[in-house]
């Protein structure tokens, strides 16, 4: 009966989803390339992932690192107001324009790296469910075919191409977000009725160890930075108010998913994860579960991939100053990823990747602090400065000392 009343739930909020309130709204538009990019980055990874380091306080780690991309975050949207009209000055403003160019180039390499790697991850799952698993030129060629299907759209229908795209694939993977949730819940009420003990096997580390780790694990949730590249097509009010949107929807997600999925999660061998590991022991809750989240899996890393492809081309396009158009910025990016795809061990490049895109919000909150300069009398700048180069301070411990669990 579960079973039903979930595949029922999932196709609900599906058609939900395709409202034309919601289809036809640009402000949902605008959220969907963010709230993509976020999800889609480690929605089924970040429980077990904190379980493996801290245990029980995963909902406490997972918290502070929600609330951390959110002040993050906000830096992005203060530069999106405040930076943004002083970097189309150069030569007025040559040292904002020099950092910000510096971490354009940073989040560049971060993204086509995240582009080919998350479709590569989306090629290896699916080819391992339908019993190809040793086959890496197959996965490479898959995974050209989705690169060049999003790059061919991208370039041939834009920007609003993409945003269908990804309007059609996180439609899918919320609905199905939904129905795990609600029936995860029903399994953790049913193990809280019947007495059962929460115990989590988690590697002795010392706790400096596993502050290194979950400053690794913060760029998990990354992917909200997309918003400040959509200016061609959104005011700045819309993406401030979007990207805001994402990182409170994603963020609840996340905690929520967090402190449900740790009874699930104990079944798990939490020093060796594997995605497709996580989504077999969802069917302890339902047995429907693990065939809906294999559709998710795959969603959410296309989605990931095409929002990434967004943020990149039209980074791409910025930082020629309009010299490359954006649809032609997405098939560059489309064909550094798959020169990676063929050419490089994407396991060993992605840890470089994520601090890319630390070094990018380090620098982006360094112009947020030359910005403010601009725009605020001495007594209000003082706490900008604060703020922002407290996170810088943070953001630089991430860059050196960020460690991968193991």
């Amino acid at each position: 009966m579960l079973n039903v009343i979930l595949v029922l739930i999932s196709a609900v909020v599906l058609l939900l989803m395709f409202q034309p309130r919601l289809t036809q709204s640009k402000s949902w538009q605008a959220t969907l390339t963010p709230l993509s990019s976020i999800i889609g980055s480690g929605f089924l990874i970040i429980a077990p992932l904190l379980a493996s380091v801290v245990g029980v306080y995963s909902p406490l780690a997972v918290t502070v690192i929600v609330v951390l991309a959110y002040a993050i975050g906000n830096v992005i949207r203060f530069n999106i107001i405040h930076a943004e009209p002083l970097l189309h000055d150069s030569k007025t403003h040559p040292v904002i324009y020099k950092i910000d160019l510096i971490a354009n180039a940073a989040l560049s390499f971060a993204y086509v790296t995240a582009v080919a790697f998350y479709l590569s991850l989306l090629s290896s799952f699916f080819l391992t469910y339908i019993g190809f698993s040793e086959s890496p030129n197959l996965e490479r060629a898959l995974t050209t075919t989705i690169i060049v299907f999003i790059a061919t759209t991208g370039f041939f229908r834009g920007l609003g191409g993409l945003e269908k795209l990804e309007a059609y694939s996180m439609s899918l993977q919320l609905s199905i977000v939904a129905a795990l949730l609600i029936g995860i819940l029903v399994y953790d009420y049913n193990f809280i009725a019947t007495d059962q003990q929460l115990i989590l096997d988690v590697k002795d580390r010392d706790w400096i160890t596993k502050v290194c780790i979950l400053s690794g694990i913060l760029l998990v949730v990354q992917g909200f930075e997309t918003s400040r590249f959509l200016g061609e097509k959104y005011s700045a009010k819309i993406r401030v108010q979007t990207m805001r949107r994402a990182q409170l929807i994603s963020g609840a997600l996340y905690i929520v998913s967090v402190i449900a999925l740790l009874p699930i999660v104990q079944t798990l061998d939490l020093a060796n994860i594997q995605i497709a590991e996580i989504v077999a022991a969802t069917g302890l809750a339902a047995a429907v579960l693990p065939l809906m989240l294999i559709v998710a899996a795959v969603m959410s890393q296309f989605s990931a991939a095409v929002a990434d492809t967004v943020g990149a081309g039209c980074l791409a396009s910025e930082s020629s100053r309009g010299k490359l158009s954006t649809n032609k910025g997405y098939l560059l990016v489309s064909l550094l990823a798959i020169m990676l795809v063929w050419t490089a061990d994407l396991l060993e490049i992605i840890s470089f990747a994520s601090r890319a895109f630390a070094v990018y919000y380090l620098l982006q909150c360094v112009v947020a602090i030359i910005a403010s300069s601009y725009h605020y009398k001495r007594s209000r700048r003082l706490n900008y400065y604060t703020r922002y180069a407290t996170l810088a301070g943070i953001l630089t411990y991430i860059v050196i000392f960020a460690m991968p669990a193991k």
